[in-house]
């Protein structure tokens, strides 16, 4: 069945991957799986959409399991294969709700999942909990996540008088949108969600300093107040605080032992 996502994946990667807002934060995730997951490592990719940072994973010598339900995006993936290592990645069309149980008996090395696609799981506890199955104790966890609370969205839609999009995220039970359920979370509610199976070990800000997506045009007519504003937003890294008024926050974890 066609998922939402679907009807998004031909534009995706020239409306968002290959812009210059997309690079730089995708730049800034990156920083962070080299980090995290290491040449050898099996690495569990939660919504892979059109396969970027799949690729960039199995360049650096991880094998990558990548899931994602819409199958129009993995049509878009599966092609850029080639740019990794032979057998480096691996695709399956399914939700990641589905992932602990279609890969039992698998061990993996960390998760990941990038630019909010946990933000539409329907169990976020459940989902943890599975993880930790399939996970070695240690694995390391990396998700980048919507805020609740995301200044640059308030100001942007107040501005333009459409104050339902503008405090969308701050509803307890989320917002319906195309058929799926989204909720946001705060750093601190997400730390909760992910004890007692995973412990977490940081916590940064993702677009706290550059602006979402759909206020980044003006950026590409503007590479030096581009470059302000990105030389700004990796300084905010080492402000955690910041995480709670970002518009993404990246989390990371590790598996605890059982």
């Amino acid at each position: 069945m066609p998922t939402a996502f679907d009807a998004l994946a031909a534009d995706y990667d020239a409306s968002f991957t290959h812009t210059a807002l997309g690079t730089r934060l995708r730049e800034l995730v990156w920083a962070r799986c080299d980090a995290l997951f290491a040449s050898g490592h099996e690495v569990l990719e939660l919504g892979c959409g059109t396969g970027e940072d799949a690729v960039h994973l199995a360049r650096n010598g991880v094998h990558v399991t990548a899931t994602d339900p819409a199958d129009r995006m993995l049509q878009i993936a599966r092609p850029k294969s080639v740019r990794a290592p032979r057998h480096h990645i691996d695709f399956h069309c399914l939700p990641m709700e589905a992932a602990p149980q279609a890969f039992a008996g698998r061990s993996f090395d960390g998760v990941f999942s990038n630019f909010g696609a946990v933000n539409c799981a329907g169990d976020l506890r459940m989902l943890a909990q599975g993880l930790a199955t399939i996970c070695k104790p240690g694995a390391a966890l990396l998700w980048i996540v919507m805020g609740r609370h995301a200044p640059w969205e308030w100001a942007w839609y107040s501005a333009r008088g459409q104050f339902g999009k503008a405090f969308r995220r701050l509803g307890r039970q989320g917002v319906h949108w195309r058929g799926l359920h989204i909720r946001y979370w705060s750093p601190r509610d997400l730390r909760r969600v992910l004890a007692p199976h995973f412990t977490v070990t940081r916590i940064a800000p993702l677009g706290v300093v550059l602006p979402p997506s759909y206020a980044s045009g003006w950026l590409e007519a503007s590479p030096r107040t581009l470059q302000v504003l990105a030389s700004l937003e990796r300084a905010a890294q080492r402000a955690p605080l910041l995480a709670a008024c970002a518009d993404h926050f990246m989390i990371e974890a590790r598996c605890t032992p059982r």
